[in-house]
């Protein structure tokens, strides 16, 4: 039964085309963020790292108390933030933008709070603010700019069911509300004054519908698990570039083997899209150790890798994560509380 659906997500997912040029995925894939940071798509097989709503909502299912978590997350290069909110709320004159681009640059910024609550086959979060920029600078002798600025609110509810022997059902339902600016240009335009048209904001609106699975075996010794997900299948108010629907069909399985002291769990993760070249592209390996109040994660694919660590104090929890993607790369930020 779980190969068939497999097969039929992917099915659907190898039949959709979108454009390349799209925001990261790290970036717009709505989990929270240390999660995503740290472990990318492996945040869907693994359940021993306990931040906001968990990644595939048919573990919501598995919980067993109500939990409350808020967050703060910041990366580095915050100093852009504030230049970058001022272009996309329109104050786009000579000085913002030669300030915005003085250091010629690439930027990967971000900062977002986020408040959850989960109980047992339930969970809502909210995001009321996030803001991200990403800049890439193209041909030294004539600098072209790739840039990316968006401001999002978003909300997501799950609800999950026990279904029969170790198999485990839920449904995520979220909503985005996003203004960004998205566009490639020559830096000599946008400093020359006429940049009215380059730093025009657009809105948009997307809704998302993922259903996922899972077979957990919570009785056994190292409690095995398979899941599956249909995630960033939805709708939008409008087609862009930056902010595509495209679908993914996602495959892990992980094990928690016993360890003299601590926690450890060990995952592997299969992620199909429409953008997929081959196995390699596919496939991501992840780690978590969890020791008295210090927890560890590490995530590995053919293409980028993280890794992060996070101190939990009676309520209070403080983490740090890296993360490189070709290009791509920062240090982040999480504080958050737990209740």
């Amino acid at each position: 039964m779980l190969l068939r659906i497999l097969f039929f997500i992917l099915g659907i997912v190898g039949s959709l085309h979108v454009n390349a040029d799209t925001l990261p995925a790290a970036l717009r894939d709505g989990s929270t963020r240390f999660l995503s940071r740290s472990l990318g798509s492996a945040c869907y097989t693994l359940d021993s790292v306990q931040r906001g709503l968990p990644c595939n909502p048919a573990s919501v299912a598995k919980e067993r108390k109500a939990r409350f978590d808020a967050d703060f997350f910041i990366g580095t290069q915050a100093e852009y933030l504030k230049e970058a909110e001022n272009l996309l709320s329109g104050k786009d004159d000579e000085a913002s933008v030669a300030k915005f681009f003085s250091r010629r640059e690439s930027i990967d910024a971000e900062i977002s709070i986020e408040a959850s609550f989960q109980s047992s086959k339930w969970g809502v979060s909210i995001e009321p603010y996030r803001l991200v920029a990403v800049t890439r600078f193209e041909n030294p002798a004539l600098p072209m700019v790739d840039m990316i600025i968006a401001e999002e609110q978003s909300v997501k509810g799950q609800i999950a069911s026990y279904v029969h022997d170790n198999f485990y059902a839920g449904l995520q339902a979220r909503y985005t509300h996003v203004k960004f600016i998205g566009q490639y240009f020559a830096l000599s335009e946008a400093v020359a004054g006429d940049s009215q048209d380059i730093f025009e904001a657009e809105t948009q609106d997307l809704i998302y519908l993922e259903p996922g699975i899972l077979y957990a075996w919570e009785d056994l010794a190292w409690q095995p698990q398979i899941s599956a997900m249909l995630a960033h299948w939805g709708v939008s108010s409008r087609k862009t570039e930056q902010y595509p629907i495209q679908p993914e069909g996602l495959l892990g399985v992980s094990i928690k083997p016993v360890v003299p002291l601590g926690l450890l769990e060990l995952g592997f993760q299969l992620e199909v899209h429409s953008q997929t070249q081959n196995a390699r592209d596919a496939f991501r390996g992840a780690l978590a150790y969890k020791l008295g109040i210090l927890q560890a994660v590490l995530s590995v694919s053919d293409y980028d890798h993280a890794a992060g660590f996070l101190v939990s104090y009676k309520s209070f929890s403080t983490g740090l994560s890296y993360w490189n993607e070709n290009d791509n790369r920062g240090v982040f930020i999480q504080f958050g509380v737990t209740l």
